[in-house]
């Protein structure tokens, strides 16, 4: 090898080892981070506990095959019940020359209790693939603001009780808030995107489900078997 190739090569090599320790340090300060506020928050963290991933039987959390959960954490956050947690799985894809190539998936997780079962609810960002699909006959559910159904997507196996939870008022805060996907799925309601948890976005997704499941009425939840507290907090 000429002495040009071998500079090269050996700056890639100096460059693939930077981005490395970069993202190594990066991740390390992220997780670092996740577990002083986990600590301050009184929440219980633990490094792995792959048993999260069984949670939900939905996209993505039924795709692939070594399916992980880290940097798990759990507590209280204004007076729900969360869970969150770094999701990841693996997929594989074979070329027309028979090469076989491994892909990891990366997925910030969280969700809060419900306090009983409700019917499944999912809600996303609007953007060109489901445009796309609107226009391929899979619509989704108008509600009463123009501003949310240009900006978001809505399925619902019941569209009494997508109207229901997603009110005006409701509807009128999330407008304020960032756009997060999330659904209401059995007794949890769950919010996922792409990458890795790190606290402020954490916690402007827990801040979203809150708005969600404190702005769900007192009818819905006596609907579907939930006493109304009585004054004084006591059931």
């Amino acid at each position: 090898m000429s002495g040009g190739p071998l500079l090269l090569f050996v700056a890639f090599i100096a460059v693939a080892i930077g981005v490395s320790v970069w993202q190594y340090q990066r991740n390390k300060k992220r997780t670092q981070a996740l577990q002083q506020y986990a600590l301050a928050s009184h929440w219980t963290y633990l490094p792995e506990d792959d048993s999260q991933c069984q949670r939900w039987q939905r996209a993505p959390f039924n795709e692939g095959f070594d399916r992980r959960a880290r940097n798990v954490m759990w507590g209280k956050y204004r007076d729900h019940d969360m869970l969150a947690f770094d999701y990841s799985y693996k997929t594989r894809s074979t070329d027309s020359k028979g090469n076989t190539t491994t892909q990891t998936h990366h997925y910030r997780v969280c969700s809060l209790a419900l306090p009983t079962f409700l019917p499944y609810l999912h809600v996303g960002p609007e953007n060109i693939l489901t445009r796309l699909g609107n226009v391929m006959g899979v619509h989704d559910i108008e509600l009463e603001s123009e501003d949310f159904n240009r900006q978001f997507r809505v399925h619902a196996n019941d569209k009494k009780f997508a109207y229901d939870v997603l009110n005006p008022r409701t509807l009128q805060k999330l407008l304020t808030m960032p756009k997060f996907e999330w659904s209401i799925d059995g007794a949890t309601i769950v919010s996922w995107g792409l990458g890795a948890n790190e606290v402020p976005d954490l916690l402007a997704r827990l801040s979203t489900l809150v708005a969600v499941v404190d702005g769900v009425p007192s009818f819905v939840w006596h609907d579907h078997g939930v006493a109304p507290t009585p004054p004084g907090g006591t059931a």
